[in-house]
């Protein structure tokens, strides 16, 4: 009876070793498969792509002719309510997350499987600041009026919105004095991450990405 039980449970972890080779090997197969490789950067409004190494955010200017961001989301939302900012970030990840991994060490196996493996909510992590901060790796990209148009919708269509069309915030969650978190559509899982959320909007902009990566490195390799 031991034999047997130990036997179950040695394939249940061969079984389970086996599928986490699959995802890796397609992970690398998909990250390594180029979209929009023809892209030249000719464009004249400059955004960024932050990482702090496991999770991509984008950095766009708060203000141009395309998109006033204080009219979807502004200061007041904040602790500090400071509205002498430059840039806006904006950064979709799973809102369980969020709430209760405010820094990596934080980080508890429960919440990581309930991310990757349950239909939790998610959450646009949004913050306001005066420069793109340079202390984590970050890449600027030169696009057009119409790659960022693209970049633009795909950002506000990821906001949950209620029926008047204003943003859902999340009650009493920030990580500093100049940021907030708003409910967001789909749901994190291992096959559509916080970067994979980013690599998509950069296919849909006609922009350099990965067929498919649900890993920062890929991204940025794009644009080195």
């Amino acid at each position: 009876m031991i034999i047997r039980i130990i036997k179950f449970f040695a394939k249940g972890l061969l079984a389970f070793l086996m599928l986490m080779l699959l995802y890796f090997v397609g992970a690398l197969i998909g990250s390594a498969i180029p979209v929009n490789r023809g892209w030249e950067p000719d464009g004249h409004i400059t955004i960024y792509l932050r990482t702090n190494g496991v999770h991509t955010d984008f950095i766009f200017p708060k203000k141009n002719e395309i998109m006033n961001w204080e009219q979807l989301v502004d200061s007041s939302y904040t602790l500090s309510k400071k509205g002498n900012y430059d840039y806006v970030s904006f950064g979709w990840g799973d809102l369980d997350f969020y709430q209760n991994t405010p820094e990596w060490e934080d980080l508890t196996f429960p919440t990581a499987m309930r991310a990757v493996f349950m239909p939790t909510p998610s959450a646009m992590h949004v913050e306001f600041e005066n420069m793109p901060r340079l202390l984590e790796p970050t890449v600027s990209i030169s696009v057009s009026r119409e790659e960022y148009k693209k970049l633009v919708e795909y950002v506000k269509w990821s906001f949950q919105k209620d029926f008047s069309g204003k943003v859902k915030p999340v009650p009493d969650l920030h990580y500093n004095q100049n940021d907030a978190f708003f409910h967001a559509k789909r749901s994190l899982n291992a096959f559509y991450t916080c970067n994979t959320w980013v690599n998509n909007g950069l296919k849909e902009a006609g922009l350099p990405a990965c067929l498919w990566t649900p890993f920062d490195d890929a991204i940025f390799y794009k644009y080195h």
